[in-house]
């Protein structure tokens, strides 16, 4: 019996750049800059917010004593930081740029092949680029298959190993514990309706990872009582208007979210800015540093001490305005992105989704089958239908979320009960 192929998909095969080697040292540095960011937000929000005590203080002084070696660098290289500055910013953005270039081109994927050798024994092949030969990377039988999983997962590319974008990855689960990627697409939608071909093949459910609910698409089951707690959070910012044939749900700023929206906007655009004004506050760090050790040594006698705040004050240059002022602009970028008004207007005809005033997209109400909350990096809404999938995203809080989807399961149950046995195929658009 020939093999019969029952599925062929694509992953993305992101290889190493010619240059990768030569920036390494530009890497590693950048890395370290990152974690100190990442340690210092993790130290406001954790320990002067919320009170928490550091989980580990002996890998914060190592990183404290790589950060003194570097503004004494910085401080010997102070005439020319603005051009390593410069360069940097250059080399990062050309490395981002490549990547994503990379990721977009055919060459680069890496074809998956699933074959049914016969009714027990299933066999999943790779074929990477420029290369007609399979290898076998799996093998199973279809009585193995636990469950087919959808998951969102970041694409990082380039040396830098920076973000580049979302795919959602379809992935075979097995009941051993076993999994394997077999596909992968930038919109949820083609993902579902793939993974919907091979669930039916191996009569198994779909399940999309790091998800809540009470539908079977959930991995977590949200009880009762965890919306009951959410509701009686006065603080909560999101509100239901119900009117006699249509019902509005919306969000809705509260001064409860500013600390969960100022941590959101510095972990997406706070790094640029902290580079600037760490650049200053480094070679500063590196003068007072290289006067330590000047007293030390017996070539000065005096320790020159200012005050710590004029450290964090970037010096007045044309230059220096320029970056402020551009990295400033990405700021109020991103923090008008996260803070733009998501509606839903649900009528027994169609559901629509707006942010502020502009639509989004729409389905019909009849075709929804469930929705889900995505608790990942990020908090989404997923409205499956019938054929598409209406994704709500940029949730600054998971209780936010997931107050959302009550209100949105109590207006479709709603909506869907009064839908006569037939509707007209042509029905009108209404907001």
């Amino acid at each position: 019996m020939p093999n019969r192929l029952i599925f062929q998909g694509t992953t993305t095969y992101l290889s190493e750049h010619w240059y990768a080697k030569i920036i390494s040292p530009l890497v590693e540095v950048k890395k370290l800059l990152q974690a100190i960011y990442q340690f210092l937000l993790h130290l406001i929000w954790s320990e002067f917010i919320y009170g928490k005590q550091l989980e580990n203080e002996i890998e914060s002084l190592v990183a404290f004593l790589v950060f003194c070696l570097l503004s004494l660098l910085g401080y010997y290289l102070r005439d020319y930081i603005q051009i390593i500055l410069i360069i940097f910013f250059l080399i990062w953005y050309l490395d981002c740029w490549f990547a994503k270039h990379q990721y977009f081109q055919k060459n680069y994927k890496i074809d998956i092949f699933i074959y049914e050798i016969d009714l027990s024994k299933i066999i999943c092949c790779l074929s990477l680029p420029h290369t007609q030969n399979q290898s076998i990377f799996a093998s199973f039988s279809p009585q193995e298959v636990s469950y087919i999983a959808i998951e969102k997962s970041p694409l990082l590319g380039g040396a830098f190993q920076e973000f580049l974008d979302e795919v959602w990855q379809i992935e075979v689960y097995l009941f051993n514990g076993k999994h394997f990627v077999i596909d992968e697409n930038l919109i949820v939608n083609e993902s579902l309706l793939t993974a919907k071909k091979l669930a039916n093949y191996f009569k198994v459910d779909i399940i999309f990872t790091h998800s809540e609910g009470n539908n079977s698409y959930v991995e977590q089951e949200l009880e009762s009582r965890t919306f009951a707690n959410i509701i009686n959070q006065n603080s909560v910012g999101v509100k239901c208007q119900k009117k006699s044939k249509k019902i509005h749900i919306y969000t809705q700023w509260r001064w409860s979210n500013t600390w969960n929206f100022l941590k959101m906007l510095f972990e997406k655009a706070g790094f640029l800015l902290f580079i600037i004004i760490m650049s200053g506050f480094m070679i500063k760090l590196g003068g007072l540093l290289d006067n330590i050790i000047s007293v030390i040594r017996g070539k000065d006698d005096i320790i020159y001490l200012s005050s710590p705040l004029v450290w964090l004050i970037p010096n007045w240059h044309w230059r220096n305005i320029l970056e402020l002022v551009l990295v400033l602009g990405i700021f109020i970028y991103q923090g008008w992105q996260l803070s733009r008004v998501k509606h839903i207007y649900i009528t027994q005809h169609y559901l629509k989704f707006f942010v502020d005033n502009r639509m989004i997209d729409k389905i019909k109400t009849s075709e929804i089958e469930a929705s889900l909350v995505i608790i990942n990096n990020n908090y989404e809404i997923l409205i499956i239908g019938k054929n598409k999938v209406v994704n709500i995203t940029n949730f600054q809080q998971e209780k936010l979320a997931q107050l959302f989807l009550l209100y949105l399961n109590e207006a479709i149950d709603e909506l869907q009960q009064k839908l006569p046995k037939s509707l007209d195929g042509k029905l009108q658009d209404e907001r």
